[in-house]
């Protein structure tokens, strides 16, 4: 397996784009799976401690899903999904959505903050991270940073700010901004799925009909930059500078990326609104008292 460090653009200009097993094999390293690569790490450490002492919460699901959102994480940033991205906008936009839409929420539904901090060394936690976590300034700092307001307004600035032509293309032409792109759209989906995701043992605090219009919102940005994108009359990006992609014209292939994000982005949202409209409609059919379709034998309906 061949691991390119770093690859930009201008590393596209200046060889051709591999093929077969070659491209295959073409793994790169991005510091941002250190992100979930240690989340996952502590998480099964504290998850078999919590087990071990009895406790439960824990819905076998729940590793599973982790372990999912990890390694999609990894195809997104370190398989050779990120080395097209250098040469097609389609296939940067199946990146960003990797990480944004698929693998940030699998991993906050795994529930993973008790097993996490579970899992921290045991001293640390004592003696660092709960006196950390219990400063004044750190919890308003938290409660400012999982507001709704906050979530909306960081997520559709760094969604539209990073499809700049200049932000992007600096994305394309140096891999610290690259990286820096990523861990901005991983912070930012945190920020926004949290208040669709109920983060056991966090909540929402959002009621479910109003996480449905947050949603929706949410997926009329998304949709607006991919109609933007996808009616454009010039390649908006340094992509302009390539020449073709797998025998699409540049425009062509920034024309399936811009309904990729436009219709694929948005069906993904729509289906995460019906599962937030499902969940609450279930709610309230629980709270709902039990009301027999007959009456007790020997009783009409009128005294039943």
């Amino acid at each position: 397996m061949s691991v390119a460090y770093a690859h930009t653009l201008g590393d596209a200009l200046a060889q051709p784009l591999p093929h077969g097993l070659e491209l295959l094999l073409a793994w790169t390293v991005d510091p941002t799976f250190l992100v979930p690569l240690a989340v996952a790490i502590l998480y099964f450490r504290g998850l078999r401690a919590i087990r071990r002492e009895g406790r439960g919460g824990f819905a076998r699901w729940r590793p599973v899903l982790l372990l999912l959102g990890v390694v999609l994480a990894g195809v997104a940033l370190l398989s050779p999904v990120d080395l097209l991205a250098d040469y097609s906008f389609t296939w940067h936009m199946i990146q960003h959505m990797l990480i944004a839409q698929v693998s940030v929420p699998l991993i906050l539904l795994a529930a993973p903050f008790l097993p996490v901090i579970r899992g921290l060394p045991e001293r640390f936690r004592r003696v660092a991270f709960i006196p950390f976590a219990r400063h004044p300034e750190v919890q308003r700092f938290f409660r400012a940073f999982t507001s709704p307001i906050m979530a909306f307004v960081c997520y559709v600035v760094a969604l539209w700010a990073w499809h700049l032509p200049g932000l992007y293309d600096a994305a394309l032409e140096n891999d610290f901004v690259h990286y820096f792109e990523h861990f901005c759209f991983v912070v930012t989906s945190v920020q926004m799925h949290w208040h669709v995701v109920n983060p056991y043992p966090f909540r929402s605090r959002m009621h479910y009909l109003v996480r449905a219009a947050f949603l929706f919102v949410i997926t009329v940005q998304n949709s607006a930059l991919g109609a933007l994108i996808t009616f454009s009359d010039d390649v908006l990006y340094a992509y302009a500078r390539l020449e073709s992609f797998w025998g699409l014209s540049m425009m062509d292939d920034q024309l399936m990326g811009g309904l990729l994000m436009w219709v694929g982005g948005g069906m993904m949202h729509l289906f995460v609104i019906m599962a937030v409209l499902i969940v609450y409609a279930g709610e309230e059919e629980r709270k709902e008292p039990h009301h027999p379709d007959f009456a007790p034998p020997g009783k009409s309906l009128r005294t039943a």
